[in-house]
């Protein structure tokens, strides 16, 4: 399917997937801490159908990215251009982690959402293990590195807690 596209088309996905994903999940987020505590209080129905696609759609979105970053670490060829996307990329790694613990305005949509928690410890370690894959392929020296630790905690911590409360 992808191969009926332009070639310039094709380059710009490529290069822009990673960020596009990562500012997608910001904006789900965005969307989950604003409008979350909104939907029990305001009936309209087209807040409740945005904060539930919102909240159906983040740990899509923060999981898929996170996986396009480990698959972009086996991509590295060694070049001045690639090490400097490696070092964003090891923030992006926890920063899509703590994504994926959640705002706290919203943990679950519904009471059912609370029987998953397994799936959700699941997800937890492997998700962890990801991250942590990307963060340790793309360590380098620079200040983002240092910067993306407590964030890498915060974000384990941040993601622990959700699967937790869900218990």
């Amino acid at each position: 399917m992808l191969k009926n596209l332009p070639e310039e088309v094709l380059n710009l996905w490529n290069n822009w997937e990673i960020r596009g994903m990562v500012l997608l999940s910001l904006l789900l987020q965005t969307i989950l801490i604003i409008c979350g505590p909104l939907r029990k209080t305001i009936a309209i129905v087209w807040m409740r159908i945005l904060v539930w696609s919102a909240y159906l759609s983040a740990d899509m979105v923060a999981t898929v990215a996170l996986g396009n970053l480990a698959r972009s670490q086996g991509d590295s060829s060694g070049d001045g251009s690639k090490k400097a996307n490696n070092s964003i990329q090891a923030f992006w790694a926890p920063f899509l982690l703590l994504h994926l613990g959640g705002p706290d305005t919203i943990t679950a949509y519904s009471i059912e959402d609370n029987e998953l928690w397994l799936r959700h410890l699941l997800g937890l370690v492997v998700q962890v293990a990801v991250a942590f894959y990307v963060f340790s392929r793309s360590w380098g020296s620079g200040i983002l590195q240092f910067i993306a630790i407590p964030m890498f905690v915060a974000g384990f911590i941040k993601y622990s807690e959700r699967t937790w409360v869900l218990d």
